[in-house]
């Protein structure tokens, strides 16, 4: 029960007493307070074993009709304090009514006797906090609702947010452990490999100064032999130096992206542009599969959709976030941008990295990926 109704419920059982007793026309003062200390242990009895409050409830009614009928005055009045205590015992709609019938039946029965005027009064005022009373209950348990909800939600976005924070590390960890099986294996070929080479230039140069003197011809062959491997083996720690090189700064991916766009652009016959703003940064390879399938989605729905001829691609690195706009010049749509199979697949992947998508009309169709960054190691 809320602070007011509960200083309601008391009001109505004081201000009535004590009004009576004010008034003179109790007999026995004392056995009239003893009533309404009864009146008064009930409604204590009924706080106390929530389990039969429902059931205290109703003998709290009636004993005060009891009350009403035998010492009249303002004691009626006690009904209205069980009236607001039957929207915090009862729950269900029918048992609510079924106790408002009950009750207005005993006030009728408490002022058979008195002034119809009052009698009529006193129904308006049974059937208007009745009402009041049930708004009331209506109006909080909605509250109660929308705030457990509310807290639904925000465990939801909790346990969401940690998920995507698991996701971003197991892509790291998983990058890592790519790196570190690549540099392993790079190393046991350097090993097995490269080092067995240079073992044996080393050995057939030895054979050659050994015959450059009495084998000549021999001695030169075995040169041009060694000359042939030595070629081979730079070739390949060429390709391993280059398997080894990180990518500095952007170039790479800049390039990759650069490229996807260019193919779609020539399959399309499009017109298109790219353009990065902000400090560029080493991004986790999740966060540029997200780019790449959105923008070529993007470029695609631009044909097939609005008739583009020209695509501008905007890669803005902001302080937190990345954002990819993809804007094109076709027809803008009629009424609400209709959310197809690639526009869900486009939210999807977004999704997971804990991005959102946005989509702009003016002043020209753009679709908007923005994602959480931060720096590695950060």
């Amino acid at each position: 029960m809320s602070l007011l109704h509960n200083w309601l419920r008391h009001l109505l059982l004081l201000v009535p007493s004590i009004g009576t007793l004010l008034t003179g026309t109790i007999e026995s003062q004392g056995w009239f307070i003893c009533q309404v200390l009864i009146g008064l242990l009930l409604i204590k009895a009924g706080e106390i074993k929530r389990d039969i409050g429902a059931w205290l409830l109703l003998v709290e009614l009636i004993w005060f009709s009891y009350l009403g009928y035998q010492e009249g005055g303002l004691i009626y009045l006690l009904l209205y304090s069980s009236l607001v205590a039957a929207f915090n015992y009862y729950n269900r709609p029918r048992a609510i009514g079924a106790f408002v019938i009950f009750g207005g039946i005993l006030l009728n029965l408490v002022l058979a006797s008195r002034d119809i005027q009052l009698v009529w009064s006193a129904n308006v005022l049974w059937l208007a906090m009745s009402a009041v009373l049930y708004s009331t209950k209506r109006i909080t348990a909605k509250q109660l609702y929308v705030e457990s909800l509310y807290d639904e939600l925000a465990y939801s976005h909790e346990q969401l947010e940690q998920a995507r924070m698991r996701i971003q590390e197991y892509t790291v960890q998983i990058e890592q452990y790519a790196q570190s099986e690549e540099r392993s294996r790079i190393a046991k070929d350097i090993h097995d490999d490269l080092g067995h080479r240079l073992i044996r230039q080393k050995m057939m140069m030895e054979a050659a100064l050994q015959l450059l003197v009495i084998q000549p011809e021999r001695a030169h062959a075995m040169l041009a032999q060694i000359r042939d491997q030595m070629e081979e083996g730079m070739e390949r720690m060429r390709r391993t130096v280059r398997r080894l090189s990180p990518i500095e700064g952007m170039h790479e991916r800049q390039y990759a992206l650069d490229r996807l766009i260019a193919n779609s652009g020539h399959e399309l016959g499009l017109q298109v542009s790219f353009t990065v703003e902000g400090n560029p940064q080493l991004l986790y390879p999740s966060i540029e599969y997200v780019l790449f399938r959105n923008a070529q989605e993007a470029i695609t729905n631009a044909v097939r959709h609005g008739g583009a001829q020209r695509v501008d691609i905007i890669l803005d690195y902001r302080p937190y976030e990345l954002a990819l706009t993809v804007s094109n010049d076709g027809e803008l749509p009629e009424g609400p941008v209709k959310q197809g199979l690639g526009m869900r697949g486009m939210k999807e992947r977004i999704a997971m990295l804990g991005g959102k998508l946005e989509i702009s009309l003016m002043p020209a169709f753009a679709i908007t990926t923005i994602l959480p960054i931060k720096k590695r190691g950060v």
